[in-house]
């Protein structure tokens, strides 16, 4: 069976009876054609099964029509939410995404970013990665277009979509005091991250406006991920007075926090009271019920597109910003802080249980 030749521009023109400029413009959506000629261009690419060649359309608009994303974990929850904000906007703009996952790691990173500048992206949407030294700067400064999304260098004014990392953090902080928690752990994240400093700041002032003491041993430094949250519930629960109440860095850190407690045999929220921040889709499954911190990730994924659309399209404009707003979701994973004498009783009576059941199995 012969091979079926591709369809061209000129085999519209001659089923259309239309100049191959004719042709041309109408697809190109150029406004000066009419209606009338739109449709039948349209009717007659339709019939022959034409697609238009992506590679003469990006010589011909010398643009690649394709974006490069780069996140920091492809594998946290909270990632696909932000991509697919990005898709969206790339769907309408019909560009291509090329997804990378740099684990958080620099040298990943700065790989990632040469591939993609070695072909020719139109732009990179960059998600909590590196910003500020030399080699990702040198990178940055290549005339490529990008946009930061949740990690920035504040000395540096340039495009960025980032989270309201006051108000959310605030509102945790406050609920767990009104519940009567008046010693409270953190999990920060990232040392080099912009939103774990601006978060770990305003713990600290909040704390400080509530009048509660914050020795160093409350503050842990840790990073988004599961296990550095088991670390972090670990080494919260071996100190002499433990904390009753921990914000997590992420959700996921703040599950690692709710397996160090369930390991060590404390029930949340009865014995520690937990808060996260993302707002996964599982934080709201009935079995995980998390207290958390939202953040609008798609819609912020969007917003990043959008400016980098119009980076590209008008590379001289300003640098902007857009900031979007934070809420604390409350559900099962806080609770008002257990009186000693209760939490004790509550200890022994599961050691307990854990003891005739082990007779019992032998």
């Amino acid at each position: 069976m012969a091979e079926r030749r591709r369809v061209t521009i000129r085999d519209v023109a001659r089923e259309t009876g239309l100049a191959l400029s004719t042709v041309s413009n109408a697809l190109a959506g150029k406004q000066h054609v009419s209606e009338e000629t739109r449709a039948l261009v349209q009717q007659a690419t339709e019939r022959l099964g034409y697609r238009a060649s992506a590679v003469a359309r990006a010589l011909r608009m010398q643009r690649s029509f394709t974006i490069g994303v780069l996140v920091a974990d492809v594998a946290n929850p909270s990632s696909p939410d932000f991509v697919r904000g990005v898709e969206d906007v790339a769907v309408r703009e019909k560009c291509t995404l090329l997804l990378c996952n740099t684990d958080g790691d620099e040298e990943k990173q700065l790989w990632h970013m040469r591939t993609l500048l070695d072909r020719q992206v139109d732009g990179m949407v960059m998600i909590s990665q590196h910003v500020a030294s030399p080699a990702v700067r040198a990178l940055l400064a290549s005339g490529t277009p990008y946009v930061l999304v949740q990690r920035r260098n504040p000395e540096v004014p340039e495009d960025y979509v980032g989270s309201d990392n006051v108000t959310g953090l605030s509102e945790a902080i406050h609920h767990l005091h009104a519940l009567g928690h008046r010693r409270i752990g953190f999990v920060r994240g990232p040392a080099d991250s912009s939103s774990a400093r601006e978060r770990l700041e305003t713990f600290l002032a909040e704390a400080a406006g509530l009048r509660l003491k914050v020795d160093d041993d409350l503050v842990y430094r840790g990073d988004y991920g599961f296990e550095s949250g088991i670390s972090a519930g670990r080494h919260f629960l071996r100190l002499r007075r433990p904390p009753t109440a921990v914000l997590g860095s992420s959700d996921i850190n703040a599950l690692g926090l709710i397996e160090a407690a369930l390991e060590s045999g404390l029930a949340v929220p009865g014995q520690l009271s937990v808060v996260g921040l993302d707002d996964i889709a599982l934080a709201g499954f009935r079995a995980i019920n998390l207290t958390t911190v939202h953040l609008q990730k798609r819609a912020m994924g969007a917003a990043a597109a959008d400016l980098l659309i119009e980076r590209i399209r008008e590379p001289g404009l300003p640098p902007r910003e857009q900031i979007f707003p934070t809420r604390l979701v409350v559900r099962g994973t806080t609770a008002p802080p257990t009186k000693p004498e209760t939490a004790k009783r509550e200890t022994t009576k599961r050691e307990t249980t854990k003891r005739e059941a082990a007779r019992a199995r032998s």
